[in-house]
């Protein structure tokens, strides 16, 4: 094989490869197993057929010969017998001086010439029984001797006697059909040299000769047929066949001609034909004495017919051998199937809770191993999410106790800063409400440690700081809220409206004759819940404003950017907080955060 052949063969097997790889493995499976299953059997099958039909072939003809051969020989010592008294005729010349001068003799004598024949023909053969017509002729065709019941007319006599005269032969065998009853007879010239003294004619009845081949072939379901050497047919053992088929079949046996076609040669007298599609094995074995032949006729079929055991046999054995071939792929398959299926559900259903459990490993083999590696990974990768989470809840912790100290100081000095200008212009009942709505803050930050708390809760909590910022700017500014309140119990993160609206009175009003307002929308919006404040304030400067948007990172006072890292923290990245100002138009924030339950996100939210 060169190195382009073997380049062919890797390139088609790769392409073969990787169209069963699209293919489940459960399918090669099945696939495999099918093939290797019925392929090998339906080749033996072949193989034991085509052997089978060869080796009964072969008996078959070899069978047929050895019986056509032994029925020839007896057909031919039995009409050797007949031939015999004809020859014993021309060797008694007081038989042919009589046969010559019948005419002329006188009563006695024609009477001893009677005694004579007739003891004759039953001192040669013991089948006078055998015999329907003897009949001897003088030269000019009258009857000078006849022994039997004349059941053959004197016409037809003369015509087999002239027929055989005219055919030149010395001994004419033929066949004559009388009503219902056939006939074999023999017809011979009575001969001394060139002289001719008369003539005999000897009919058998066909009965006889169909007994010494009766039984010929019919084992296999064939025939056999007497033939002359004009291909008429003499004698049948089988009543049924077409006398006319079987003559164009032995003509034409050579031949490949109309509806009769030749198959195969197996000798020189042995033949396959096909006649009207259906074949036959023909023998042919020549009578040598009467050039006739016997011709053996065995249908084809009967070689199938004597497979049928050795069908029924492979049959039931196939079966058994299937069967046990499906058993035993199904335990393969199984045994392959059932592991990879157990790693393909598992991976299919690994999550937070299920990492680190272990498979079921109950085998040796390279499933098994895998299976082990994965459950080895499984466990290392659990130990590694409970360090990750360990130190990401250590590192929120810090994170939120360092955010929650920068707003509480900052927060209490701004307050503290406002209670102490206004109590040093003047003493009022303002401050005392100033003083209340501090302590509720202070008690909302330092004593609740809780990180969620109800929007109710929230709101109630910006109220109280603005009540605190008014003792500060008086009614420079109004807030008004549009809450929704099937919402007012719903846990959000705590402190994250306050900063914005101390952004909005800190650094968007001013104090001028115009009215400045604070607008605080809480509205649902299915899984998530919508906070906007607005204000109509002096808004944010061009150098801090990119398209309308404010650079939260950039320029955002420590307040609002404790919003965003709580909220990032907390919402894990599942929200959003945007804000949008113009310069003297006001300020815009718009806070999106996901409806939680406890204080944990729900689980349609994550997903």
């Amino acid at each position: 094989m060169n190195y382009k052949n073997m380049l062919s063969i890797k390139k088609i097997s790769s392409i073969l490869t990787k169209k069963l790889r699209k293919v489940s493995i459960s399918k090669r499976l099945l696939m495999s197993f099918i093939t290797l299953s019925i392929v090998p059997i339906f080749i033996i099958f072949i193989v034991i057929n085509t052997t089978s039909i060869d080796l009964i072939e072969k008996n078959i003809i070899s069978n047929d010969k050895i019986a056509s051969n032994l029925i020839v020989q007896a057909i031919g010592g039995y009409m050797d017998k007949f031939d015999s008294i004809t020859n014993e005729i021309i060797w008694n010349s007081s038989l042919l001086k009589d046969i010559k001068n019948h005419n002329e003799l006188i009563v006695k004598e024609k009477e001893k010439f009677y005694t004579q024949l007739s003891q004759l023909i039953r001192s040669r053969t013991s089948y006078v029984s055998d015999i329907a017509d003897f009949t001897i002729l003088d030269e000019d065709f009258q009857v000078v001797y006849n022994e039997g019941f004349s059941y053959i007319n004197h016409s037809t006599k003369l015509e087999e006697i002239k027929n055989g005269i005219k055919e030149n032969k010395i001994i004419n065998w033929t066949s004559i059909n009388k009503g219902e009853s056939n006939y074999i007879a023999i017809t011979k010239p009575i001969k001394v040299g060139q002289s001719t003294h008369g003539y005999l004619f000897l009919a058998l009845k066909e009965k006889v000769i169909v007994k010494m081949f009766n039984n010929y072939n019919v084992d296999f379901n064939g025939y056999g047929v007497l033939m002359d050497d004009n291909n008429n047919i003499m004698v049948t053992n089988n009543e049924e066949i077409s006398i006319e088929e079987i003559r164009k079949a032995n003509e034409l046996k050579h031949k490949n001609k109309g509806y009769i076609k030749l198959v195969k040669n197996i000798d020189n007298s042995t033949q396959i034909i096909k006649i009207n599609n259906e074949k036959f094995i023909i023998t042919n074995t020549p009578i040598r004495y009467a050039s006739w032949s016997l011709i053996g006729i065995i249908p084809y079929k009967y070689i199938y017919m004597s497979c049928a055991n050795i069908y029924k046999i492979y049959f039931l054995v196939s079966i058994v051998v299937i069967a046990l071939s499906i058993l035993i792929s199904m335990l393969i398959h199984k045994s392959i199937t059932n592991p990879i299926n157990e790693i393909i559900n598992t991976m299919s259903n690994i999550n937070e809770n299920t990492i680190g459990d272990n498979m079921k490993i109950t085998g040796n083999d390279e499933i098994s191993f895998i299976m082990k590696k994965y459950n080895n990974m499984s466990k290392k990768i659990k130990t590694l999410l409970s360090t990750i989470k360990i130190r990401e809840n250590e590192k929120r912790e810090v994170t939120l106790r360092m955010l929650q100290a920068q707003i509480n100081p900052h927060f209490l000095f701004n307050t503290l800063g406002g209670l102490r200008y206004v109590a040093m212009m003047n003493q009022d009942n303002i401050v005392a409400n100033g003083l209340e709505a501090l302590a509720k803050l202070l008690r909302s930050t330092i004593v609740n440690k809780d990180d969620f708390i109800n929007i109710e809760d929230e709101i109630e909590n910006v109220f109280n700081y603005i009540t605190i910022q008014k003792i500060r700017y008086g009614d420079i500014f109004d807030v008004r809220f549009n809450i929704d309140k099937n919402l007012k119990y719903e846990k959000i993160l705590k402190f994250i409206l306050q900063p914005i609206v101390e952004n909005c009175i800190l650094h968007g009003f001013e104090e001028n004759e115009n009215q400045n307002f604070i607008d605080i929308i809480v509205c649902d919006k299915d899984e998530f819940i919508y906070f906007e404040i607005l204000d109509n304030g002096v808004g944010i400067t061009e150098d801090k404003l990119k398209d309308g948007s404010f650079d939260i990172d950039k320029f955002a006072g420590i307040g609002v950017k404790n919003i965003k890292e709580r909220l990032n923290i907390y919402y894990e990245g599942i929200y959003t907080f945007e804000i949008i100002s113009s310069k003297e138009k006001g300020t815009r924030t718009k806070i999106l955060i996901p409806k939680i339950a406890g204080g944990i996100l729900n689980e349609s939210t994550n997903s």
